[in-house]
């Protein structure tokens, strides 16, 4: 058994997993096993990055990924069964994807799309679409010496604060994002020929433990670099859009209610970033001195 913690779940694991933090929490259990065949329309399909559909029966969720296979995610007894798969690292980065938002949404904490990097022991949240560059902006702040907390997924806890519950300790970069910035310390866990996949050093990583959010930063595209505080209105329109909700009405409201409230609570900056690699610890800079 491989245990650890992430997304504030105390995992034991069949599977040996590399992502995993020092830690505890909610216990959860991942284990290799079929599970039983979906019935209906998928509540969920997704094309980009990879291909998955997603069945619903109750808290009970059947993801299928192509070319790995089903997940099974029961939400109530806190189990993820995952295929049988040559794949180890593809698997388990799926696993951390759309089976602990499930998981960790369940629980009552708010998922967002949105990496996130911990500034003198505060979370600061780097939230943008999929090709506008928050892992490539989380490596340039593990380079300069700060710690990653999520890579891709966020998990909020609104209660008390917010905070933030660190997730995987992984790095997915494009080949020419490391061959253009140094990489913080870690172990090249897959590498292939146009992404380089990073399990971040044991020393550094840190546990699970949930870290107050300072500040969200959302990434636009533009010529200089700009940084500039963002309306509620438009903040909570461009976070919705990037939190995970299933299709239902009552998913709906609760992620407007939850992002509503994250706004209320926290500051919303917008970040015009360059797609120039040598702007980037200007970037850094401007972040952590004015944030």
């Amino acid at each position: 058994m491989t245990s650890g913690a992430c997304y504030g779940f105390a995992i034991e694991s069949q599977l040996e997993l590399a992502y995993l933090r020092q830690g505890g929490g909610t216990p959860l259990l991942v284990a290799a096993g079929k599970g039983h065949d979906p019935s209906g329309e998928a509540v969920l399909e997704w094309r980009d990055p990879f291909r998955a559909s997603l069945y619903a029966s109750g808290p009970t969720y059947r993801l299928w990924v192509d070319e790995l296979g089903w997940y099974e995610i029961d939400t109530e007894q806190r189990r993820i069964l995952v295929p049988e798969s040559s794949e180890r690292v593809l698997l388990e980065e799926r696993l951390w994807g759309i089976p602990l938002a499930l998981s960790f949404a369940a629980r009552g904490d708010l998922p967002l799309h949105a990496a996130a990097v911990e500034v003198n022991s505060e979370a600061v949240l780097i939230a943008a679409p999929g090709v506008f560059g928050k892992t490539t902006l989380a490596a340039a702040f593990a380079s300069a010496g700060y710690r990653v907390l999520t890579e891709d997924l966020s998990c909020l806890r609104l209660a008390y604060g917010p905070t933030l519950v660190p997730g995987p300790a992984m790095l997915r970069l494009r080949r020419d994002v490391v061959e253009e910035i140094e990489l913080p310390p870690g172990t090249v866990v897959l590498d292939e020929p146009h992404r380089v996949h990073l399990a971040l050093d044991e020393a550094t990583r840190g546990d699970c433990s949930p870290v107050p959010v300072r500040a969200i930063v959302v990434i636009r595209a533009g010529a200089e670099i700009e940084l500039d505080r963002v309306a509620s209105p438009a903040a909570i329109r461009d976070l919705l859009a990037l939190s995970f909700r299933l299709p239902a009405d009552d998913e709906h409201r609760r992620a407007f209610e939850g992002v509503a409230e994250l706004v209320r609570k926290v500051p919303v900056w917008g970040l015009v970033r360059p797609d120039r690699f040598e702007t980037l610890p200007a970037v850094v800079e401007k972040v952590v001195a004015d944030v």
